[in-house]
């Protein structure tokens, strides 16, 4: 009877999905199809569906110990992110910024090769997160100034 007044999103044009509409379909749709609706958006443009899947993986990414996730986990969480970060996500940059921070490893008190790339990408986002405003990217910018220099 109250079907009428159920609230719709148009799917025209995925790319114009936003926070609301993500509520919506969350509510109204299987999560198979609520999966799909949002990866379609967030390749289609939508930064909201990109930042929600971004968060989605990152809150995966935190449920492992010692970074002990699967590689499709890291992939969804690098890939959305990025897509947030570069369309002006000030958050996704300070978030991904920080992700590749974490992947450098000094354990044993060297800086690996591969630790020369991480660091170059945090501090890339850090900087365009900190252009951005962000006060938290702009002190981490200061603490691991040092660091940085490192990853020449």
């Amino acid at each position: 009877m109250f079907g009428i007044f159920k609230k719709k999103v148009d799917l025209t044009d995925l790319s114009k999905i936003t926070d609301k509409d993500l509520k919506i379909l969350q509510k109204n749709k299987s999560g198979n199809e609520f999966g799909r609706i949002i990866r379609e958006a967030a390749f289609a443009g939508s930064v909201d569906c990109q930042t929600f899947i971004s968060m989605a993986s990152l809150l995966h990414l935190d449920s492992y110990e010692n970074k002990d996730y699967p590689q499709e986990v890291e992939e969804t969480f690098t890939t959305f992110t990025t897509m947030a970060a570069e369309n002006n996500d000030i958050g996704s940059q300070f978030n991904l910024a920080k992700f590749y921070l974490n992947k450098v490893d000094l354990s044993d008190g060297k800086l690996h090769q591969s630790d020369h790339k991480y660091l170059k990408q945090a501090e890339f986002w850090y900087e365009k997160a900190a252009q951005n405003g962000d006060l938290n990217s702009q002190k981490a910018l200061e603490d691991c100034e040092e660091l940085f220099r490192m990853a020449f």
